[in-house]
C-alpha cells in the first residue's frame, strides 16, 4: 500500500510539471517519516521509507513513459 500511495504521489505531482512541485513533496516524504519516527514510541522501519521512495520515483517514471509513449503513438504517420 505505501508503494502505491507513493506511485500516486509521484504521478501527481509529475502531472503538475513543476520541479519545486516535485522538490516539495519529496521533502514531504522524507520530514513526515522521519516525524513518524520522532513520535513513535517503538522502532521504525527504514525499509517503509525506501518502498516509499521508491513508489514515488517509479510515479515519476511511469508518468514520463506514459508521455513518451502518448507523443510516440500519436505521432503522424506519414507514408512516402
Amino acid at each position: 500500500m505505501i508503494i502505491l500511495t507513493a506511485a500516486a504521489l509521484g504521478i501527481s505531482a509529475a502531472q503538475m510539471r513543476s520541479a519545486a512541485a516535485i522538490a516539495l513533496i519529496a521533502a514531504l516524504i522524507g520530514i513526515t517519516f522521519a516525524l513518524a519516527a520522532i513520535t513513535s514510541p517503538g522502532p521504525v522501519s527504514l525499509l517503509a521509507l525506501l518502498y516509499a521512495i521508491l513508489g514515488y520515483n517509479g510515479g515519476l517514471i511511469l508518468y514520463v513513459l506514459g508521455l513518451y509513449a502518448h507523443a510516440r503513438f500519436r505521432a503522424p504517420r506519414v507514408s512516402h
